[in-house]
């Protein structure tokens, strides 16, 4: 039996898609029910907190691999390492866990270095792992969605940085085939998406798909943590972000890897397919 946490989110909803297309049954632990928006026989729901033992151990019992996966969050390294240890002593084989491109060990912003060491957490519990690195979410973009809609342009502080940016549901597609198959122990995959574009490109290609022009903005760093900082409460999340934000224009995710087409024997998709599928959120035409 397979486990999912973070199923209400991109890359858990994708994985657990990818699962049932292939015909497999398996089990979420959700906090809000709700929120699931798959609804299948072959699915059981174990609602709980990540962060909660007696919810965690529930969910374990009878799990042979299980996916961790979460939103950054303060408390997140803490929560899946517990996590990781209960697995073990749940007597689970297999676990596989969505990290970072930027983790290493010599890694300085915090959401890497956390990935990173909990990445060394779980080599060191005695279960077989996997751990995928993915790059810049495609979907990220839709966070600027509303005003590439209305001015048709969006501000990043990322200069000129280049990045292979990958979308969630090939992520989920990658996660849903290493916990399904055999021979991913003690991988590391870095996965990427088909074009290593700057975010000018990025707004030249999304142009071209919803019919109207776009332009990136280069923000200066400042400027963006002055207007994250209306949106976002956190201290921690702030920084976070931020820093992580200026290892990217540092070059940090200036490369791209042929993960995706080993693993799944096709082609990433590319910044076109996702613009058509979210077309008339940014605004254009999705027919």
């Amino acid at each position: 039996m397979i486990l999912l946490t973070g199923a209400t989110g991109r890359v858990g909803r994708a994985t657990a898609s990818a699962l049932l297309n292939a015909g497999l049954s398996f089990r979420v632990l959700v906090r809000d029910p709700a929120k699931l928006t798959l609804t299948d026989s072959r699915i059981e729901v174990i609602t709980g907190d990540l962060g909660e033992t007696q919810s965690v151990q529930r969910a374990l019992e009878g799990i042979e691999r299980a996916l961790i996966v979460m939103g950054n969050h303060p408390d997140q390294a803490v929560i899946e390492r517990q996590f990781a240890t209960l697995a073990r002593e749940a007597g689970v084989a297999h676990v596989v866990k969505i990290s970072s491109m930027e983790a290493s060990a010599d890694a300085s912003a915090v959401l890497p270095r956390n990935h990173y060491e909990t990445e060394q957490h779980i080599a060191a519990s005695g279960m077989d792992w996997t751990f995928l690195r993915p790059n810049f979410y495609m979907q990220n973009m839709l966070m600027y969605a509303e005003s590439i809609k209305r001015t048709g342009s969006f501000a990043l502080p990322l200069g000129a940085a280049l990045t292979a940016m990958i979308d969630t549901q090939d992520v989920g597609d990658v996660a849903a085939a290493v916990l399904s198959g055999d021979g991913h122990e003690g991988k590391i995959y870095e996965l990427t998406g088909p074009d290593l574009m700057s975010f000018h490109e990025v707004a030249r290609r999304l142009a071209d798909v919803i019919g109207h022009n776009v332009c990136y903005v280069e923000q200066a760093p400042e400027e963006f943590r002055d207007t994250l900082e209306r949106f976002i409460a956190s201290r921690w999340q702030l920084d976070a972000v931020c820093e992580l934000f200026a290892e990217i224009a540092a070059g940090s995710l200036a490369y791209r890897t042929g993960s995706v087409h080993q693993l799944l024997g096709r082609a990433p998709a590319n910044i076109e397919s996702f613009a058509q599928r979210y077309a008339a959120i940014f605004g254009g035409d999705s027919g």
